[in-house]
């Protein structure tokens, strides 16, 4: 984990880079061009390499330099390669790695990389900015003024450009503004698996990457599940890299409990709120996978008050208003761990790639009915069991079930339609819309959670490598008989307790905000609420009595006042500005 951040013309990049000092509270660096006004900034947590790895980087003759966040996973066998191809190194780590790739291979080095990676590169002529292919480490950038600045979080940008918010009509619908323009005007976001070049006039971006859907000969299950065992057992290990010690999250759940029976973890980190609402708890499981490892399982838990009075330094720290109630227990999970770890494992991902979703069998099952010769017939009839939009297009019922508010424009389908016609099969149409849509807000949780404590988050199941073979599976594989994540509980046979490996109940790192929010916290939520309504957006806002316990829709609308609070209001500007004199001091 590293903070990044570069300007091309007017910029103080020791105050944009300083600010991102919670990202890497080990390390600071700075390299200025003073020929091209190129500066760029690094704050480094020190993971691989801790006496040489000081960023900005070079190559030998000083004619490259990169800042670089992140971690390149398969640097050991590239660094080997491109020294028999006469490169030569300085130091142990990674980010020198991608220096001499890109000399050797130009913009097309991100294909040799498996990582987890967002870094800037400066050759003396152009800027060549990349983000890893899931987004696990970010990256924005603004172009105007005739400047070009980027960094790790947005709020590094805000030192230089005044924030100005810009909110889609529809932001409600996915809480998102549907495309690579933040909720800030004028900034963007570089999207996954996207590289950028700038030149000192014009950008230009394209894609590198994309899960593919390939039909292929079927194999035996037999097959598919030795493979996958392999490629997960090797994307488990290689993210073990590093000269620091290291943990993991463990909710109780197949996903995160695979991965600590194969990395076999110390001390691992796991939520519990069986004090406030035993529906929310996952004690039980979580401690039987502890204890089959032998390892330190150190609880955390979160209240109402700290919600009140810590929250709008989580929508600071975030950059933007998310509404998931796995939110709080992150962050939470990471202040705790940073006591003890400099990074982390975690189980993101699988529900994505493999069909972990309940709603995916329903999605799944109205599909076949759709194909069956003989029921098509019957069409009409279901639609008086299952309402008007039974056996619609397939893009436009998935929308339907994952609309938050009824939508104003055509935009929130669109982006659905357009994921479905990347893919074919139902379920990967479905898993690859909740990786655009969905997925972005829980690895950027992931990631500002342990940024703002100083530690790194790594997920084996985000490895390229394993959604490459997901989108090739048999769509049994994923889903059969009902059970969700079928092949990856074959694997999991081999490795964790039966009482996990077969957990159908599974509710994700949740917790009982959407209780608070209705309960101790109701007075906190209603003023928030008010206050939002009253800045007239023209955003769709429900009455208090109409959220379900489970509803996160209210989670979203106190998230959004907060967000316009911290980043707007004349008092918060007025309160930021000693801390920015405080930075550039």
């Amino acid at each position: 984990m590293c903070g990044i951040a570069g300007a091309w013309g007017k910029g103080d990049i020791k105050v944009m880079t300083r600010t991102l000092a919670h990202r890497g509270p080990d390390d600071e660096g700075i390299y200025e061009d003073s020929t091209h006004a190129v500066k760029l900034g690094n704050r480094r947590l020190k993971i691989i390499d801790l006496v040489l790895g000081h960023q900005p980087m070079h190559n030998e003759d000083r004619t490259v330099w990169i800042t670089f966040n992140g971690e390149i996973f398969n640097y050991k066998g590239l660094r080997k390669k491109l020294t028999g191809l006469g490169h030569s190194f300085y130091t142990d780590t990674d980010t020198e790695v991608i220096v001499h790739a890109y000399e050797e291979y130009g913009t097309k080095c991100v294909d040799h990389f498996n990582g987890m990676f967002a870094f800037a590169l400066w050759d003396g002529q152009k800027l060549f900015l990349a983000r890893d292919r899931m987004g696990e480490k970010p990256l924005f950038y603004y172009h105007g003024e005739g400047r070009f600045l980027f960094a790790s979080e947005i709020k590094s940008i805000l030192t230089e450009v005044a924030p100005e918010p810009s909110l889609h009509p529809d932001f409600f619908v996915f809480e998102d503004n549907l495309s690579d323009s933040t909720l800030f005007k004028g900034i963007k976001e570089l999207k996954p698996a996207h590289v950028l070049t700038y030149d000192g006039k014009n950008t230009e971006i394209r894609r590198y990457w994309f899960p593919e859907t390939i039909d292929s000969e079927r194999r035996s299950d037999k097959f598919y599940i030795d493979k996958l065992a392999e490629l997960f057992y090797d994307a488990v290990q290689t993210r073990l890299v590093g000269d620091v010690p290291w943990g993991m999250y463990l909710s109780g759940g197949l996903d995160s409990s695979v991965i600590a029976c194969i990395a076999k973890p110390d001390i691992v980190f796991s939520a519990t709120y069986n004090n406030w609402d035993p529906r929310f708890d996952e004690t039980e499981y979580s401690s039987i996978v502890a204890k089959k490892l032998g390892a330190e399982q150190i609880f955390v838990t979160s209240t109402p008050p700290e919600v009140e009075s810590g929250f709008s330094d989580i929508i600071w720290y975030l950059d933007q208003p998310i509404s998931t109630s796995s939110t709080i227990t992150s962050f939470k999970l990471a202040e705790e761990a940073s006591k003890y770890v400099k990074f982390i494992l975690n189980g993101q991902g699988a529900d994505e790639v493999f069909g972990g979703y309940t709603r995916y069998i329903f999605m799944l099952i109205e599909d076949s009915m759709r194909n069956s010769d003989w029921l098509k017939n019957y069409e009409p009839m279901a639609r008086r069991f299952w309402g008007l939009h039974a056996f619609i297009d397939p893009a436009d019922r998935y929308f339907n079930f994952i609309k938050r508010t009824e939508p104003t424009t055509s935009d929130p389908l669109r982006l659905v339609q357009e994921s479905f016609s990347a893919q074919t099969g139902i379920i990967n149409q479905i898993g690859y819309t909740d990786m655009v849509i969905s997925l972005p807000h829980l690895i950027t949780m992931d990631d500002r959670g342990c940024a703002h404590a100083g530690i790194e988050s790594r997920s084996p199941f985000l490895d390229h490598r394993i959604v490459e073979f997901a989108f090739q599976l048999p769509i049994d594989l994923k889903i059969r008989e009902y059970e969700t994540k079928y092949i990856l509980r074959q694997v999991a046979r081999q490795f964790c307790p039966p009482e996990v490996t077969y957990r159908m109940n599974k509710m994700g790192m949740v917790s009982p905000i959407g209780v608070w929010l209705q309960r101790e916290l109701a007075h906190w939520t209603a003023d928030l609420s008010r206050s939002l309504r009253k800045r007239h957006l023209g955003l769709p806002i429900l009455g208090p009595e109409e959220y379900g316990i489970f509803d996160r829709r209210l989670h979203a609308v106190i998230s959004l006042e907060l967000w316009f609070r911290r980043f707007f209001d004349a008092e918060s500007r007025r309160n930021a500005a000693p801390l920015r004199r405080a930075i550039s001091a």
